[in-house]
């Protein structure tokens, strides 16, 4: 337990800083690819839902400290968590290959949209439409994140899935 809630931690610290310092340079009509909402998705599903939150905290933090909007960040990777741990399969959970890998999918589609809900109704810098914001921006920003997953679980997960 200690060594993955260690590799955990590392894991989120190089998203972070992945995220903040390159992806995030990365834009389509304003919106990037998030990295870090992709790895809480995993965390809860596989975790839970506290720790999906407590992850979504810290992410927050360190995303805030390092772009200087800790309040926000906090409070958007925070709700990502609690989001996506609605798709949380517990560890003896008899399901498929496919069904983990949907809940997989739905939870960050999930985080996704409730984490860009949040970050539209605060602000607009953009000077964009609410509407737009929410759905425009909140759907290519789904579309851009199921790909990552998609991605990590070809690449990575489905050898830990199918155990």
């Amino acid at each position: 337990m200690k060594r993955s809630l260690f590799l955990s931690v590392i894991l989120l610290l190089a998203a972070t800083l992945l995220q903040i310092f390159g992806l995030s340079r990365l834009t389509v009509f304003g919106v990037s690819p998030d990295l870090v909402t992709v790895f809480l998705a995993v965390v809860s599903v596989f975790s839970g839902q506290r720790v999906g939150m407590s992850f979504g905290f810290a992410a927050g933090l360190l995303a805030g400290l390092l772009s200087g909007n800790v309040g926000m960040n906090m409070l958007f990777r925070t709700i990502e968590g609690f989001t996506a741990g609605y798709f949380h399969l517990p560890e003896n959970s008899h399901a498929t290959l496919s069904y983990r890998s949907r809940m997989l999918y739905f939870a960050i589609i999930s985080a996704t949209f409730a984490g860009n809900l949040v970050f539209s109704l605060s602000g607009d810098p953009l000077g964009e439409t609410l509407l737009f914001r929410i759905f425009v921006s909140g759907g290519l920003a789904c579309l851009m994140n199921l790909l990552i997953g998609v991605a990590v679980n070809r690449l990575y997960l489905r050898k830990y899935l199918s155990e």
